[in-house]
């Protein structure tokens, strides 16, 4: 018997009961639902948006996009631009290298799951390849499917699809760039993006 062994079997005489393995995890039921989402976004510096009719998206996208970008790039995600239709934005569906970012005004990205209680949004590799996109830009837009918003972070991780394990990386994403290292004081877009704005896909 090795010295952890021995170690082990004198605590396990030693204690007075043995109690089972602790079951999974519940979280406790949270409430959900786009206005909780929305004010837990506010509450890290990010907005909401909608959510809006399909066929009213576009409009609604381009409006925000416009006024972001103030004459800028703007710039979409092969999978955002699916969602949205037309606009103003070019579609990077090309690979691309990070520096080809340097210029943008506003990314629009989609998120393929989102937790109402901390304002997250997760993005996932298959609908954000260019990883340097979202964090090169100005301005960051995501777009979320109304029944991928749930109610806490646990609920959201479960309903990433299997394919975002496959790849590189799943980004959480919750409010713009901001740090407050120098004298305490908030600056945003110290990092990535001055701005996050959600928009909402009604189903």
């Amino acid at each position: 018997m090795s010295d952890r062994d021995a170690i082990l079997e004198r605590v396990r005489r030693a204690a007075r009961h043995r109690a089972p393995a602790p079951d999974r995890y519940r979280p406790p039921a949270l409430a959900g639902g786009w206005e909780t989402f929305a004010a837990g976004l506010a509450g890290v510096g990010g907005e909401a948006h909608g959510p809006y009719a399909p066929q009213a998206l576009s409009v609604r996208l381009g409006e925000l996009v416009r006024r972001r970008a103030e004459g800028g790039r703007v710039v979409a995600e092969a999978s955002a631009a699916e969602l949205a239709g037309s606009g103003p934005w070019q579609v990077a569906s090309e690979p691309a290298l990070g520096h080809a970012f340097a210029d943008v005004a506003v990314a629009v990205v989609r998120g393929r799951a989102a937790a109402a209680d901390c304002g997250a949004v997760a993005v996932i590799e298959r609908d954000a390849p260019h990883r340097a996109l979202p964090f090169l830009c100005q301005h960051l837009v995501l777009l979320l499917p109304e029944r991928a918003l749930h109610a806490d972070l646990h609920s959201a991780w479960e309903a990433l699809p299997e394919a975002a394990w496959r790849g590189h990386h799943v980004t959480w994403i919750s409010g713009p760039s901001k740090t407050a290292d120098i004298e305490q004081t908030l600056v945003y877009g110290a990092h990535g993006p001055l701005t996050l704005d959600v928009v909402s896909i009604a189903d």
